[in-house]
């Protein structure tokens, strides 16, 4: 499994297709929640057709270290969070480039100023199955 991700204001499926707002985000304000919309474009080997795989999505800082924000009560947490998808049972319906689409969102990220990876992890290998780089910049005054 390879995948692509576009992040993006907003994104959802719908009968199998992929609809995008504000699609190819590469940075966003610091120190503001933000929300963001992230869309996975697989590309799925034979026998991961017709499967559930759980995936875990990430935000890891330059240095490769966990992306920390805060609750309202000032707990520490890591960005991120898993979820299962179910992939078509069989390719005959779907283009070869793009055999399954799919979408999450997050409603306040929050980040310092800095460089940020989000990877999308297969949680049965451990693989990194997918990755997008962007900045949290800190407006000038």
């Amino acid at each position: 499994m390879k995948t692509t991700l576009l992040l993006c204001d907003d994104a959802e499926v719908h009968n199998g297709r992929l609809y995008l707002m504000g699609g190819g985000l590469t940075w966003i304000w610091a120190n503001f929640p933000t929300p963001m919309g992230v869309a996975g474009l697989f590309d799925l080997d034979p026998e991961e057709l017709g499967r559930e795989i759980q995936v875990s999505i990430r935000i890891f800082k330059e240095d490769g270290t966990p992306a920390l924000g805060s609750d309202d009560g000032g707990n520490p947490f890591e960005y991120g969070f898993s979820d299962k998808i179910v992939t078509p049972a069989s390719d005959s319906t779907h283009d070869a480039e793009l055999d399954f689409v799919w979408s999450a969102k997050w409603f306040g990220l929050n980040l310092a100023p800095g460089q940020y990876q989000m990877r999308l992890i297969n949680d049965e290998s451990g693989e990194t199955v997918g990755q997008q780089t962007f900045t949290a910049y800190a407006p000038q005054n």
